[in-house]
């Protein structure tokens, strides 16, 4: 399945990114066991094919083939790494993500998860399982 991301601001995507690489370092270290080391490669993976878009003239804007059953695996996993980073801010000096990167979050998430629920009617069920619990990834 085809998924992009974008457009969205260059300064959005560049702080997101920051984020993301210093949020997986922290992830590393606590090693979480609602999350497998196969899902913490996996975001690096992407961050490093991320940062090659960011840093192009205009907004951020990227695209690739993923197999659905992979885009499933890595957003559930992105809603856990949230909760693993909520948790960790009291118990292991972690940090929210700053404000500057939200614009690309939520760009990211909503654009996948409405590409990934036209995918199959399976699909379909885990992006409204995942909406309910996850509000950033509601629509409205």
């Amino acid at each position: 399945m085809k998924i992009e991301i974008g457009p969205v601001a260059q300064a959005s995507a560049l702080a997101w990114l920051d984020y993301a690489t210093e949020a997986i370092a922290d992830l590393r270290r606590v090693a979480p066991k609602s999350l497998t080391p196969s899902a913490i490669d996996g975001f690096e993976s992407l961050i490093a094919a991320w940062r090659i878009a960011a840093v192009q003239p205009g907004p951020f804007h990227w695209s690739t083939d993923e197999p659905p059953e992979r885009v499933e695996f890595l957003m559930k996993a992105m809603y856990q790494a949230g909760l693993e980073i909520e948790d960790g801010i009291q118990h292991h000096g972690m940090r929210l993500r700053p404000a500057a990167a939200d614009e690309f979050h939520i760009v990211l998430v909503r654009q996948v998860l409405d590409t990934l629920r036209l995918e199959s009617r399976s699909n379909a069920e885990f992006v409204d399982s995942l909406r309910n619990d996850w509000r950033i990834a509601r629509p409205d």
